[in-house]
């Protein structure tokens, strides 16, 4: 769902440490969905000399203790940026909770790399999917669907992001007690 404040491309997802790069949230720009009406269009900007280019795009989901959970989205890579470095986009997708020490954990990483000039952009979609290895702890209610996007380049690259979905792989709990918090609603 948009959303009509000019820093949240999508209504819950916010863009976090913009560097060289922003999700741009231009209804003229972000029109070639996957599905639906919009996506969210990643670009790294254009610079004289080669720069580390980096945004992230991030949304916190509450979730069901317990439960393993399939993330799945789609990515486009429009136009790739070059440099001397061989400039190579990656687009990384996470599912993460917060420790009791403050620590982000990984629950699934799924990065995407684009090497070629020739055959990466512009090809269309890709669809991915990805489930938990272990369950979400039983003491974590919430976790975080994150993307970061990192390239180093002097022309800036251009990435779409659509049809984000989190789901419970399984309507039962590992973090039942006495049949209470057992079925996922």
């Amino acid at each position: 769902m948009r959303s009509t404040e000019p820093n949240f491309p999508f209504q819950y997802r916010e863009e976090v440490n913009p560097n060289f790069a922003r999700v741009n949230n231009d209804p003229n720009l972000t029109n070639i969905a996957y599905e639906g009406l919009s996506a969210a269009r990643i670009e790294s900007i254009d610079t004289v000399e080669e720069e580390n280019k980096s945004v992230t795009l991030q949304q916190t989901v509450a979730v069901t203790p317990g439960c393993t959970y399939k993330l799945s989205f789609a990515e486009n890579l429009l136009f790739k940026g070059n440099g001397t470095a061989a400039a190579i986009p990656i687009l990384t997708a996470r599912l993460i909770y917060v420790n009791n020490f403050g620590e982000d954990v990984d629950l699934v990483v799924v990065p995407i790399f684009k090497f070629s000039q020739e055959h990466d952009p512009n090809r269309g979609y890709t669809f991915h999917e990805a489930v938990t290895n272990v369950p979400v702890p039983c003491d974590v209610f919430e976790i975080i669907v994150r993307f970061d996007y990192f390239e180093n380049s002097t022309t800036g690259s251009t990435w779409l992001l659509d049809g984000v979905s989190l789901r419970a792989v399984s309507p039962i709990s590992a973090c039942c007690e006495n049949n209470k918090r057992c079925i996922i609603k």
